[in-house]
């Protein structure tokens, strides 16, 4: 990395991309040294009007990004340029996107404080660990819904808001969503005159008007007893029909044989109440699952499910299998629960569709169904693995306690054995997306 060059050493292609903090007030004397000493400046309107006595160029940053940054790529070649940027570049900030357009070795960076530690200091809240997203930069068209599931029932969360994702729509989508158990902080034009921090229920918040320049916080504020342990939720917590719900302990089992990522895409077929979909959603908040149940009331069952436990990165599909596959993404995995006497046509579907390094976890009761999915899988190069889970459980008698037999269930899990290059591929695309939000 070598020795951090001073203001009188600056030579370019280097450029400086500082941290305004709140305003020119929160800029250290150093920052200051550095911002006189470039010969072009570039920022937004109100950053670049904190120095109005500056006598270099100017390159406002407004709208699309893309034309400003090839103007400062094209200028810093022969000119010092300094990027002022809000808060800290590197935290939702133009940092990353300077360091991967000039090279991380031509971009200097002073960082100063966040808006959200302002946030966060006016209500009086600790913000270490709390996960923080940004709407900016996503489609405006894209799912509504889509950034629910990163709601955390046990810890506050953080969003920067855009302009079609503000306080109020946030507030009427949970609504509407079923999300009851939150309190909403809006930060409107932190570090302004105008500065407001306000706390509101979601009715109130919903009917709200905001500044365009705010970001939210949700609190969750679900009582103890709304608080289900993280894995293995009994079966009378969901809704289901007639007992027709895989039994926790098979549950967990074939969820370890999943091997959920977070990210990755979850079919699962024949999602009776949903109760595998909403474990896996609540182990991987980010992971797209979609329960597809072709009984109508079962299928009911399950949007009732997700509405309970707030799993809303579960989309249920009332269709049969294998006809609801189409307009899906491709799985990365994939949970048969039930085939509805359509086994063979279900398994060609899912071997059509399944991505590379993709894993199927099927339970079944019947030898029958076993040998025809395990002699499937095996003729297409797979690894097959099978497991009999045989559970007993205490029932009182009298005083004492006898086992009462489950049926016995058999778990299979198929993949294709471990190709590094494939597996090193997909960790690589996951760290590409940290810190990016919903």
């Amino acid at each position: 990395m070598g020795m951090k060059p001073t203001p009188d050493h600056w030579k370019p292609p280097l450029v400086l991309v500082v941290g305004m903090g709140m305003g020119a007030g929160d800029l250290s004397e150093e920052a200051r040294q550095w911002i006189i000493s470039a010969e072009v400046l570039a920022g937004g309107t109100r950053h670049l009007e904190s120095f109005p006595e500056h006598g270099g160029g100017r390159i406002p940053l407004k709208g699309s990004l893309h034309s400003s940054l090839e103007q400062i790529v094209e200028v810093s070649r022969q000119r010092k340029t300094a990027v002022l940027a809000s808060g800290d570049p590197f935290f939702f900030g133009i940092g990353r996107r300077l360091t991967a357009l000039l090279g991380k070795e031509k971009v200097l960076a002073l960082p100063n404080v966040t808006s959200l530690q302002v946030f966060f200091s006016r209500l009086k809240e600790p913000w270490d660990g709390v996960p923080v997203y940004s709407f900016h930069g996503r489609d405006a068209s894209a799912d509504p819904s889509s950034w629910l599931p990163r709601l955390s029932p046990s810890k506050p969360v953080a969003f920067f808001t855009d302009p079609w994702r503000s306080p109020d729509w946030m507030a009427r989508e949970m609504v509407k969503a079923g999300c009851v158990h939150w309190e909403m902080a809006v930060g409107e034009d932190l570090g302004l005159p105008t500065e407001r921090v306000r706390r509101l229920d979601l009715a109130q918040a919903a009917e709200g008007d905001f500044s365009p320049l705010n970001m939210v916080a949700l609190f969750p504020t679900a009582p103890q007893e709304f608080q289900e342990p993280p894995l293995g939720l009994p079966e009378g917590a969901f809704h289901h029909e007639a007992g027709l719900i895989t039994k926790m302990e098979v549950r967990v089992i074939s969820l370890a044989h999943l091997q959920l990522h977070p990210g990755q895409v979850l079919w699962d077929v024949g999602a009776g109440s949903g109760s595998v979909s909403i474990e896996g959603a609540r182990m991987v908040p980010s992971a797209k699952i979609f329960a597809m149940e072709r009984h109508a009331r079962r299928f009911e069952n399950i949007q009732e499910n997700v509405r309970r436990f707030r799993c809303f990165g579960v989309k249920a599909l009332c269709g049969a299998a294998p006809e609801v596959f189409h307009g899906l993404p491709d799985p990365h995995r994939v949970f048969i629960g039930g085939s509805g006497g359509n086994l063979r046509e279900i398994l060609e579907g899912v071997a059509r569709r399944l991505k590379p390094q993709g894993r199927v976890v099927q339970t079944m009761v019947s030898l029958e169904n076993l040998e025809e999915a395990r002699s499937f899988w095996r003729q297409r190069g797979f690894t097959v693995e099978v497991s009999q889970i045989q559970v007993n459980r205490g029932v009182p008698i009298g005083k004492g306690l006898r086992l009462e037999a489950l049926n016995p269930v058999f778990v299979m899990a198929v993949f294709k054995p471990f190709q590094e290059n494939a597996e090193l591929h997909f960790l690589s695309e996951m760290k590409g997306k940290e810190g990016e939000g919903p």
